[in-house]
């Protein structure tokens, strides 16, 4: 009886297998491709591009001006920090300048005591004058008394001691006009003394004056502080410089151009830059300097470009110089129909049945929001010339 069982069990398990096997699967459904409407679709064509040679650098501000004392000091107050903005005029260090302050205030006194004795020398020399006039009178008196007396004398009408007497006078009268006009000299003299110490005074103001503006220190140009040396507290002594400031209106890229190549360059060229940490686009500069002399390592000269006005701008950047060299048949494409995949570059190319595919390409030089296809595609090629970031491998743009 179990055989049996068995036996019916089996069999119906075979054909419940039987009966799977002959029913048939029913095939995957495939998504249709996207379709994108109103996509620009271009044809792959030569295009007269230039060729140039590109030379790196690092860029640099055109003015770099060092701040220095010109007296020694304490630093009492240096208000600015690396990396602020400051304007010509703005005061940057102030340095004790009690010193000083006390000269002018002795020299101050000791003109103001010369002053006083010049009033006292000028009266004085009114008074001597009018002693000399005054001399000289009696002078002509005693002559004019002697004149008289000697003729007197001659006719024997007057005494050998009258006579002596008006010689006498008329000596004495001379004297005294002499000592009168010594006197005057000497207070002349005084003056002249006393003058000398007022000039000397006015000197020792104006000299701690120009001392006393030493004490602060403003800046002689607009600019950027990149870099500071001392702090407040420090002692700052002539010529120890205490801070850099940059003129940020005006950067240049400075280029090392090898020597083969320096004959493409001339003062005034406009020049294609490339700085990749003040965006993706290219700039345009002008040559504004070329150094003299070559350096003998890396046979190469310097060239300086300056750059237009960009806030990104600082000191140390890396740029990129195309200077033109000529021109040149090439396939070129819009740079914004090239697609960025991690490391590699590649269009959308279209087939002939409208859809799109990803092709790598190797890209050249770019110019002018061109970028020269060195690989991948051909001449007479059909691809998506622009908004890529819109198009999909496989998708439907015609």
């Amino acid at each position: 009886m179990r055989t049996k069982i068995s036996v019916l069990l089996t069999i119906s398990a075979i054909a419940i297998g039987l009966a799977g096997c002959g029913k048939k699967e029913e095939p995957a459904k495939t998504a249709p491709a996207a379709e994108i409407q109103n996509v620009t679709i271009a044809k792959v064509t030569k295009s007269s591009m230039e060729d140039f040679y590109e030379a790196t650098g690092t860029v640099k501000a055109a003015k770099t001006t060092d701040i220095a004392a010109n007296m020694m000091g304490r630093i009492v107050a240096l208000p600015v920090s690396e990396g602020d903005t400051v304007t010509r005029g703005q005061t940057l260090v102030e340095i004790d300048n009690r010193e000083s302050q006390t000269q002018r205030q002795r020299a101050e006194a000791g003109l103001k005591e010369a002053q006083a004795a010049l009033i006292e020398i000028d009266k004085s020399v009114i008074a001597a004058n009018a002693g000399v006039k005054s001399a000289e009178e009696n002078k002509a008196i005693a002559e004019k008394t002697y004149a008289r007396i000697k003729e007197l004398y001659e006719r024997r009408s007057a005494s050998a001691q009258e006579f002596d007497e008006a010689q006498s006078r008329v000596r004495a009268a001379a004297s005294e006009v002499e000592r009168a006009k010594a006197n005057v000299e000497t207070i002349i003299s005084k003056k002249k003394q006393i003058n000398a110490k007022i000039e000397q005074a006015r000197a020792e103001i104006s000299g701690t004056k120009v001392f006393e503006s030493y004490s602060k220190i403003a800046s002689p140009v607009s600019g950027v502080i990149v870099k500071k040396f001392a702090e407040s507290g420090a002692i700052a002594s002539p010529g120890m410089p205490l801070m850099t400031i940059e003129d940020n209106s005006l950067y240049r890229l400075e280029a090392a151009v090898e020597e083969s190549r320096s004959k493409l360059v001339r003062i005034g060229n406009r020049v294609q830059v490339k700085i990749d940490a003040i965006g993706e686009s290219e700039i345009y500069g002008t040559v504004a300097e070329i150094l003299p002399s070559a350096d003998a390592a890396s046979r190469s000269s310097t060239v300086k470009i300056d750059l237009p006005s960009n806030p990104l701008l600082k000191t140390g950047l890396y740029g990129l110089a195309r200077f033109p060299v000529s021109q040149k048949e090439a396939i070129a494409i819009p740079q914004n129909a090239i697609v960025q995949r991690g490391q590699l570059s590649g269009v959308y190319a279209v087939g002939s049945d409208g859809f799109a595919s990803f092709r790598i390409v190797t890209i050249g030089k770019t110019s002018d929001g061109l970028v020269e296809i060195l690989s991948g595609l051909s001449e007479g090629d059909e691809y998506v010339s622009a908004e890529a970031s819109r198009v999909s491998d496989g998708a439907k743009v015609r």
